[in-house]
């Protein structure tokens, strides 16, 4: 199959459309990828990318087009502002394409939805199927992080979503809670599927330990901001100080600053360590001696129905899971007994399950490691996740 995969954000950018594009590749499908000039998360273009040039380039030999967005940056005017350059500026390179032969079009929306727009355009023009795989729910996800509750705004983002709705062929919903807030939006309820994302990385047995033994380290990693709420995590980190716990974060993000602040605030230099950003398929080392990793997220009723990414990395690299999450997250910790999920999303809830952790066996930690895996192996198989896919795309051609 020729597939045009339509993303705001792809190499070097860290998201995992990187991996599925390649596995297609290599499964001898022909991808081309229409994306933007690479920015997240600091919100500045990265190095060797600029407006002055043309940033077209052959990644693994998939041809990239690249559109002139406007960076991130910081604040919410510029975020809208990055947004809509792209909506513009993607269906000014779609010009590019429009001798290209392509059987279908598949969508990585991770907000903004507008990312969609583009596609339409191009499926109208082309008259070929669009598959759209949401991982962030809209209309909820934009409210949720940016507090936007006007009525005229709202009605303008129902309608836009709607629209987005109708002209996509197959929705692939990343979490079995997007299904029928999706479905009440389409008269075709049989086009929304539960296709959640896999995990690109598996566990390691490699000899690399970044961990004194003689604590418990407890390892987080990820996205750094203001929903995954890491402020809780330091203020537990402060009441278990004379605990030998130890935290580690690794990733990056708008919020990471002020986190690192509060540390020196408390004077947790040497309880807490942040790494960084580093790659995806380094995440496994970081993991592996791990002794619990953490999934956080602030209460939200629409983190509730989110499955963090990160859960299906935690699950592949065979680590026991300290929750302080609701919903979705909640649900499967619970159902693949990886962890213990804390009673409420607060400091004293995250501090009791905490002590619950370090008080466990040897035996017992090595219990939540390998249903970890096997549950994450069962129900997030790469392989036969993309196996289902190619099926789905095979059948809207």
């Amino acid at each position: 199959m020729k597939i045009l995969i339509v993303s705001q954000y792809f190499y070097p950018e860290n998201f995992r459309i990187n991996d599925l594009a390649l596995e297609l590749k290599k499964r001898g499908h022909n991808i081309t990828v229409l994306t933007g000039l690479p920015n997240y998360p600091a919100g500045e273009y990265f190095d060797g990318y600029n407006l002055n040039e043309n940033c077209d380039e052959i990644w693994n030999e998939i041809p990239i087009y690249r559109c002139k967005l406007y960076p991130r940056k910081t604040g919410s005017l510029n975020l809208i502002r990055n947004y809509l350059s792209f909506v513009y500026q993607a269906n000014k390179k779609a010009k590019e394409l429009v001798n290209h032969d392509f059987d279908l079009i598949y969508v990585f929306e991770v907000s903004p939805i507008t990312v969609v727009l583009p596609a339409i355009k191009i499926k109208k023009k082309k008259k070929i199927p669009i598959i759209v795989n949401i991982q962030d729910l809209w209309p909820e996800n934009i409210i949720a992080v940016t507090g936007i509750n006007n009525c005229v705004i709202n009605f303008i983002i129902n309608k836009l979503v709607s629209y987005i709705y109708k002209y996509s062929d197959i929705i692939l919903a990343a979490s079995p809670s997007f299904v029928p807030k999706i479905q009440k939006r389409v008269k075709d309820i049989d086009k929304v599927k539960y296709w959640p994302q896999y995990s690109v990385v598996n566990k390691t047995d490699g000899e690399v330990s970044f961990y004194n033994k003689n604590y418990f380290n407890i390892v987080f990693t990820g996205n750094i901001g203001e929903a995954q709420g890491i402020d809780i995590a330091i203020e537990a980190a402060n009441q278990l100080r004379d605990t030998k716990i130890r935290w580690h974060f690794v990733g990056d993000g708008r919020n990471k600053g002020n986190m690192e602040m509060l540390v020196k605030k408390y004077k947790l230099e040497n309880i807490v360590k942040f790494y960084g950003f580093k790659p995806e398929n380094e995440i496994p080392k970081y993991l592996k001696d791990a002794d619990a990793a953490l999934l956080i997220l602030k209460p939200n009723p629409v983190f509730e129905m989110t499955i963090p990414a990160k859960l299906q990395t935690y699950l592949a690299c065979g680590v026991p899971i300290i929750g302080c999450v609701s919903g979705e997250g909640k649900r499967i910790i619970e159902e693949s007994k990886a962890g213990i999920v804390s009673k409420e999303i607060s400091v004293q809830s995250l501090v009791e399950t905490c002590d619950k952790f370090i008080s466990l066996d040897r035996n017992e930690l090595e219990d939540y490691k390998n249903k970890a895996y096997i549950y994450g192996m069962q129900n997030f198989n790469k392989n036969v996740l993309i196996d289902d896919l190619e099926q789905m795309m095979g059948e809207i051609i």
